[in-house]
């Protein structure tokens, strides 16, 4: 019965692409004209049961088309494969073969074809998984191809195993898949109490770090919706739902909320599932709410917070940050509110709300390989740098200059964090475009940091008649360890030419630097880790903070091999020492300390073993090369000193003074530094961010952990390939 009203139904006479959209078909031909409009070929315009419009029976000039395009892109591709043999066996300055009339125009230009190489030498590779998925890894960009023939192939991560779980999070909401009512979503949310104490939680630690909202007007909202729930829209309870998903990662480990709702075995399972339920939720009502076609500011708002949510949790975000670009670009975002007719707090609730997106941006786009971002220029102003009420007592106040309120303002970490990656940004664009010279030097990079730890001082400046708030505080630390990171980064490869013996007074200063650098990051993070009133801060010491500290720890590590002096080694052993202490403290709550507890010791142990403090000095011609170059570093470093005051000696705490290298009496006998930091492959360079600093021999060393490793290893917690470190795996996030 079933297989005669099978055979017996009518088949359709529309192609499977216009009634897949519900749209007309014209039914004139394989492609139909209506597919033609939309920019389909014929193997997507397919007809079921349809022979007399098959593909054999398509018109005769479409196979003539067709056979002119494939000769057309054979040709091209000859032309191609010409040109690239040519430039690579043709010195600079050749003619290209293309020649001046040549369709293709810019391509025949030199410059082009040198741009388009130094391009493919550094893009990353694609991934198919089994289920046929792809997947773009950037990170692999030079530092696999430098390798994959190297013995150190062997060691590097599998990179099909480090996206982090977001299972439990509901997927884009392109489409609404069921109708959800409101009391469903409601009945998501928290207790009362529960949800009270979220909201506050979020207010008074992440408001003031990504002030993206006007804190008055959202608690205005909140208590209306406490008294009717029913009053507010679906866009706002899904802002509510991201605010809370946030909130989640900065309870105390022994908060009642997270055993009551998590139920987890532990703590970080327990911040996993609720964030992940929270984060979904939020999802779910953008999509009730039919985002996909309307929009509003409480929709970008919830976006652009999930975004910010997952991007501190490790989880990929590529594309809902391009759906949130392109909502915002739908609302007008993209264009400075003054051309409206608005008023205050929604120009500015406008201004924060793409400076946050934007910002989320660059850090993407920043571990994607410093893609180019032209395209998002736009001529939107930063939001004014004042707190919230002012919009409300002072409507018409204008835009202040930064001198005009010394105190820092509920706006201020946000925009001085907003420049800091933007420096980062270009900071990558110079480490990704290696060997190709940089549009930034390393000496002006560093002083666009020196400028905004100068901003940093004069807004955070202490006052013990009038201390800041506490979470102007934190934010003081958490900028000072983002800054201290930058230096790291930027400084990294004269760093390791110093570590291959190129001892010069760049070399020195670029050393003593690093060290006051690493000092100060590890005591920021004690700090911040330690101080009973920082403890709703551990969201930030168990992720970022933890790999800024890591980054530190490494540094500091490989510096302790060779130290200057006994004290020196003392000093740092004891910092590394107490390091360990931290990471395992939060071992529990964060697998990426759990990670790099292991790692942190086997350093510590190896330098211990490899130290000899009774060693014999190094020749005396070494020595009085060293002295020359001493006094050298002395002098500059007292010129630098001098001109530009670089330290504060109320922040000694935060940034240690520069110290100069003493020795280098400490080598194991008969071994120079080149010899005790052998290179392990012969394509490490002078100079080069991939030096690969390891011992070729069998003996107990530590591993490569920093020379090894290549810059892009250090630009976030997602990019440590931890299989190259030893023998723990995975990711980062809350497990």
């Amino acid at each position: 019965m079933a297989s005669s009203r099978s055979t017996g139904k009518r088949l359709p006479i529309s192609c499977q692409a216009c009634r897949t959209r519900k749209i007309r078909c014209s039914r004139d031909g394989r492609p139909c004209q209506t597919c033609v409009r939309r920019g389909l070929g014929a193997e997507d315009c397919i007809y079921l049961g349809q022979p007399r419009l098959s593909a054999e029976q398509s018109p005769p000039g479409d196979n003539a088309v067709q056979n002119e395009l494939l000769a057309r892109i054979r040709n091209l591709e000859g032309l191609l494969q010409k040109q690239m043999s040519s430039h690579a066996g043709t010195p600079t300055g050749g003619v290209s073969p293309l020649g001046g009339t040549s369709a293709a125009g810019s391509f025949s230009e030199p410059e082009t074809w040198d741009s388009l190489g130094s391009m493919l030498d550094n893009v990353g590779t694609l991934r198919t998984s089994p289920s046929g998925h792809v997947r773009y890894v950037p990170l692999a960009s030079q530092w696999e191809s430098l390798v994959a023939k190297s013995p150190a192939a062997e060691c590097l991560p599998n990179l099909d195993s480090d996206i982090a779980e977001d299972e439990d999070d509901l997927q884009i909401p392109l489409a609404r898949n069921g109708s959800i009512s409101r009391a469903e979503l409601l009945s998501i949310l928290p207790p009362g109490r529960y949800c009270d104490t979220l909201k506050d939680v979020y207010f008074q630690v992440f408001s003031s770090v990504f002030h993206i909202l006007h804190d008055l007007t959202f608690e205005a909202e909140y208590q209306h919706f406490c008294h009717d729930p029913g009053s507010v829209s679906t866009s706002w309870l899904a802002l509510l739902f991201a605010i809370l998903a946030i909130a989640v990662s900065a309870l105390d480990d022994d908060h009642p909320l997270l055993s009551d709702l998590g139920r987890e075995r532990t703590v970080s399972r327990n911040i996993k599932v609720l964030s992940a339920r929270y984060r979904s939720a939020a999802l779910r009502c953008l999509a009730a709410d039919g985002v996909m076609s309307r929009h509003s500011i409480n929709s970008l708002q919830a976006l652009v917070l999930i975004n910010y949510a997952r991007v501190h949790r490790g989880l990929p975000i590529w594309t809902l940050l391009g759906f949130t670009h392109h909502v915002a670009i739908s609302m007008g975002c993209h264009l400075d509110p003054e051309r409206f007719t608005l008023g205050p707090i929604e120009r500015e609730e406008r201004r924060r709300v793409w400076a946050g997106l934007m910002m989320v941006y660059t850090i993407q786009n920043t571990a994607f390989g410093s893609l180019d971002q032209q395209g998002l220029t736009q001529d939107v102003k930063m939001p004014a740098d004042i707190d919230d009420v002012d919009l409300l007592t002072s409507p018409s106040l204008k835009r202040p200059a930064p001198s005009t309120f010394p105190r820092p303002t509920q706006m201020t970490y946000l925009l001085l964090n907003f420049r800091l990656y933007k420096i980062s940004s270009k900071i990558c664009e110079t480490i990704f475009s290696y060997p190709s010279t940089s549009r930034f030097t390393t000496s002006d990079l560093e002083a666009e940091i020196i400028s905004v730890r100068e901003m940093v001082e004069a807004r955070y400046a202490l006052d013990t008649n009038n201390p800041l708030l506490i979470q102007h505080q934190a934010n003081h630390h958490i900028l000072y360890s983002q800054i201290h990171q930058l230096l790291l980064l930027l400084l990294r490869p004269s760093l390791c030419r110093y570590l291959q013996g190129e001892i010069t007074p760049e070399t020195c200063s670029t050393r003593a630097k690093c060290i006051a650098s690493a000092k100060a990051s590890l005591s920021i993070f004690v700090t911040l880790l330690e101080t009973p009133s920082f403890k709703p801060y551990k969201w930030y010491t168990s992720g970022l903070g933890s790999f800024h500290a890591f980054h530190a720890a490494v540094t500091l590590a490989v510096i302790l091999l060779i130290p200057e002096g006994q004290s020196e080694y003392e000093e740092i052993k004891d910092l590394l020492d107490r390091a360990l202490d931290m990471f395992a403290s939060l071992s529990v709550r964060s697998v990426f300390c759990s990670k790099a507890v292991p790692i942190i010791r086997q350093m510590i142990d190896v330098a211990s073993t490899k130290y000899n403090p009774q060693s014999p000095t190094h020749s005396q011609s070494h020595l009085q090369a060293q002295a020359q170059v001493q006094a050298q570093v002395q002098a500059q470093v007292q010129h630098q000193q001098n001109q530009a005051n670089i330290q504060s000696q109320s922040h000694n705490h935060l940034l240690p003074s520069i110290q100069i290298p003493l020795s280098m009496s400490n080598l194991s006998p008969g071994m120079t530094m080149q010899d005790n930091y052998a290179i392990s492959h012969p394509h490490s360079q002078s100079g080069s961010p991939v030096p690969t600093i390891a011992s070729t021999s069998s003996e107990h060393t530590m591993h490569s952990s920093f020379g090894s490793m290549h810059p892009q290893n250090w630009i976030g917690p997602t990019s440590v390939p931890w299989d190259s470190l030893g023998p723990t795996n995975g990711g980062y996030g809350f497990d």
